[in-house]
């Protein structure tokens, strides 16, 4: 499998040249994860962004007391790491392969790179991040909804419509 033509059929890269897609794929690099390997570990900087390619990965929060919360479940084509990279702040969720998984890593470095504002490369990779950021907002909005209705019920339905 050619990284190159992966992110080229991903739609948040729709608007990235080939040149962008080929400094992208020749900036990550792709490895083969067992299950339950920890990508991001809560309360700890985040080191690289990740891509994932195949298989599943969990996203879960440790709260008080050491109680698990599991909060989404990524499917292949989603990138994963980039509240804590971006924010330079520790995690505030955990990231774990959840059976064998293929995953697409880019160094803090090469993110920071090309990332960059006043290039037309950074501008288009930041819609990419966008993307997925959008993605993970509307994610998070759905759990908030779906713990309310939990706590309130119908009353927390009307309270978040």
């Amino acid at each position: 499998m050619l990284l190159r033509n992966y992110l080229r059929n991903l739609p948040s890269f729709r608007y990235m040249s080939d040149a962008d897609v080929d400094h992208m794929a020749a900036a990550m690099r792709v490895d083969d994860y067992p299950d339950q390997h920890v990508f991001i570990y809560q309360d700890r900087l985040n080191k690289g962004l990740y891509l994932l390619i195949e298989g599943k990965v969990q996203v879960c929060h440790y709260g008080n007391g050491g109680r698990y919360y599991p909060l989404k479940t990524l499917q292949p084509g989603e990138f994963f790491g980039l509240p804590s990279l971006s924010l330079g702040k520790p995690a505030v969720t955990s990231c774990q392969a959840n059976g064998p998984v293929k995953v697409a890593s880019l160094p803090f470095s090469a993110y920071m790179l090309l990332y960059q504002p006043d290039s037309d490369i950074g501008c288009r990779f930041q819609h990419v991040i966008a993307s997925q950021l959008a993605r993970d907002l509307h994610d998070r909005h759905n759990a908030l909804r779906k713990l309310l209705m939990q706590v309130y019920g119908q009353k927390g339905e009307a309270a978040v419509a």
